[in-house]
């Protein structure tokens, strides 16, 4: 039966993955015309490391290498839009982070700079994603702030921009597909972990000799 019976089956890890692909696309070129706009030394700025998703901004990096990208989405920022033909469009609340490291070089509040001049760039000047999927509808703010992990040793800075992109046709209520049986033939799930009842016996031993 053909996919497009079922309509898009768009899942919110799909349109987080879309949008993390794009900058990881793009960022190199921008922090590239960065250092040309600021006569530094090609590739003086650290390039990522690492391309993540998080549910939330309020963990430190762990074992990802910085710069770190982040993309976070809460979800929808306001109720779907429905058009008259049963598509509906989503309107997702992104956060698009850059978390970086200061060296002997270059402090980590002049890194995020960078970054943040690289960021907008690619927000505001690719603003269609996936072939126009997924658009860019709303640029509401930026923030760029020092983490404090002096204690870790290491100097820390973040920017982060608050974005809404339009992901058009995310799902549909009109057509359904007609019932069809599940295939017999599909990969047996893994057996839960037996638990076992256990007999131990314990023997007292007094430690005041």
């Amino acid at each position: 039966m053909p996919d497009t019976l079922f309509g898009p089956l768009l899942a919110f890890t799909d349109v987080e993955e879309l949008v993390l692909a794009h900058y990881k696309h793009y960022l190199p070129m921008w922090l590239a015309a960065r250092e040309r706009k600021v006569g530094i030394t090609p590739g003086s700025i650290a390039r990522p490391r690492s391309y993540i998703t998080k549910q939330l901004f309020t963990a430190l990096p762990g074992q990802e290498r910085t710069p770190i990208v982040i993309a976070v989405s809460p979800g929808f920022t306001t109720e779907p839009e429905r058009r008259g033909t049963g598509v509906y469009n989503g309107l997702f609340g992104f956060g698009i982070a850059a978390v970086v490291m200061g060296n002997e070089n270059v402090k980590a509040r002049e890194l995020a700079g960078h970054y943040q001049a690289a960021l907008l760039g690619v927000a505001l000047k690719h603003q269609a994603v996936a072939d126009g999927a997924v658009r860019l509808s709303e640029f509401r703010d930026l923030n760029i702030e020092d983490i404090d992990e002096e204690a870790a040793g290491r100097s820390l800075a973040a920017v982060r921009m608050d974005l809404v992109y339009r992901v058009n046709h995310f799902v549909e209520d009109v057509d359904p597909p007609p019932y069809v049986a599940p295939p017999d033939d599909l990969l047996p799930q893994p057996d839960g972990p037996v638990v076992e009842t256990v007999e131990v016996d314990v023997e007292k031993v007094s430690l005041l000799g």
